[in-house]
């Protein structure tokens, strides 16, 4: 038995998957094995899987026609022979010492479950993305006590580790839809849930390629797979009875999260049927005794309200903010676009969140990240350097400033810098960054 089995899912990546392999096989953690599984690649793919292969007999190969994620990561599971399963999908990469610093955490915690942050990749540039924010770190917790936070976060289930023990005594497994999408979904539910202690740490390692332009999350052929997600999870909690206290409760407000993300997603053609198996969705569960507010953000209670109180409102709603965001896009990037340098004033979680939409879309215009004062604050943040705005030299005429602080905060600096003579400057406004996911 080695100390962690790395599955990695393998179509069609011929473009980034040295770059992926090369983190994998250069890890400081030696004692790995490393399932590559080719899910019926036409490309260069199986090539270069075997030439790494040739040079590193830690890889071991899985070649099958495409079936889709769910049965290639089951197939590398059921191969599996380490002590902890880990994920690295092959459009991404990982730091080098990420898998010795997650089982060494592992181990000396004695943990279902370690998980991290993660670095947003965009081009060359890897942005930190705190995703774990919410939750303690450093320390066990329990799930079960958790259960109205542990699920408000990003899907990330490459940026962890899994006993393989216990995903085998719990029959964890993933989806299998043939051909879909998203099944992380239902193995990030089933993984949370059935865990009895999980450990996070703040440190990033996984970067996730975020300017794949071939990746699944932009394929518009598969967007209703996200309810076959659902119903697994239903499936899963079914075979759990132990299991549906407290955990039930809070998947209302994710399935809600999930179908909001995928509807401003897809194409205009498919929205109003998409909307109407959103609607079917939860409709049957409109009195159901687990929509319990205590588990939904504000935002979220009022739109599963309006939900079940007007159909067509919610519809033209959603709608309407769809269409608002496009607008949002367009104008925001036709805005910048004349000015010669972009500076971002702010240095906190929303900063992190606006750089990587910035980048997403290929404006290398950077320039750097403005504060009012150094103190306190890094002199770095994603390899954008962070200086007092008196120090930035910023032409006034030429350049514009971005205020990315929480909107009550934004008119203050607003009227500071015009009161310094800024004239070029927009507001980073809770729409606009909304729009811009």
């Amino acid at each position: 038995m080695c100390k962690v089995s790395i599955l990695v899912p393998i179509y069609n990546v011929e473009k980034y998957l040295r770059q992926c392999l090369d983190s994998v096989v250069n890890q400081t953690l030696q004692d790995i094995e490393i399932i590559c599984i080719n899910d019926g690649s036409t490309d260069s793919s199986p090539a270069i899987i075997n030439e790494y292969a040739a040079k590193d007999s830690r890889i071991k190969v899985i070649n099958k026609p495409n079936s889709g994620y769910g049965h290639s990561m089951n197939q590398g599971l059921q191969l599996a022979q380490g002590e902890y399963i880990g994920i690295v999908e092959s459009d991404d990469f990982a730091d080098p010492n990420m898998f010795e610093t997650l089982y060494n955490k592992a181990k000396a915690a004695d943990v279902d479950i370690v998980k991290s942050n993660f670095w947003a990749q965009i081009g060359e540039r890897s942005l930190f993305m705190e995703n774990l924010s919410q939750e303690p770190y450093e320390e066990v917790i329990s799930p079960k006590l958790r259960s109205k936070t542990i699920f408000a976060r990003q899907i990330a289930i490459w940026s962890a580790i899994y006993k393989r023990q216990f995903l085998l005594d719990n029959d964890i497994y993933f989806n299998e839809t043939p051909g879909a999408s998203y099944q992380d979904v239902s193995f990030h539910f089933k993984t949370t849930i059935c865990a009895e202690k999980i450990y996070f740490i703040k440190d990033a390692f996984l970067h996730y390629r975020k300017d794949n332009p071939d990746s699944s999350m932009k394929s518009r052929s598969k967007i209703y797979c996200i309810f076959d997600e659902f119903d697994e999870i239903e499936r899963f909690l079914s075979t759990r009875k132990d299991l549906i206290d407290p955990f039930r409760y809070a998947l209302e407000p994710l399935k809600l999260r999930q179908c909001e993300f995928h509807y401003s997603h897809i194409d205009d053609k498919f929205k109003f049927e998409f909307f109407n198996r959103m609607y079917e969705t939860f409709i049957n569960h409109s009195s159901d005794e687990y929509i319990n507010k205590d588990y939904w953000r504000e935002e979220e209670w009022q739109a599963i309200q309006e939900l079940f109180a007007n159909k067509e409102k919610s519809f033209y709603r959603y709608y309407a903010m769809s269409q608002k965001s496009k607008l949002f896009v367009q104008n925001f990037f036709g805005l910048l676009k004349p000015f010669n340098n972009i500076y971002v004033y702010g240095a906190g979680k929303r900063t992190i969140m606006t750089l990587t939409r910035i980048f997403r879309w290929k404006l290398n215009k950077l320039k750097a990240i403005v504060v009012s004062n150094m103190k306190n604050n890094p002199q770095m943040i994603a390899d954008v350097p962070v200086m007092a705005l008196d120090d930035a030299n910023i032409d006034k005429e030429l350049d514009v400033i971005l205020i990315s602080l929480k909107d009550d905060n934004q008119y203050s600096i607003l009227y500071e810098l015009q009161d310094k003579g800024y004239r070029n400057i927009v507001l980073m406004t809770n729409d606009l960054v909304t729009a811009l996911r």
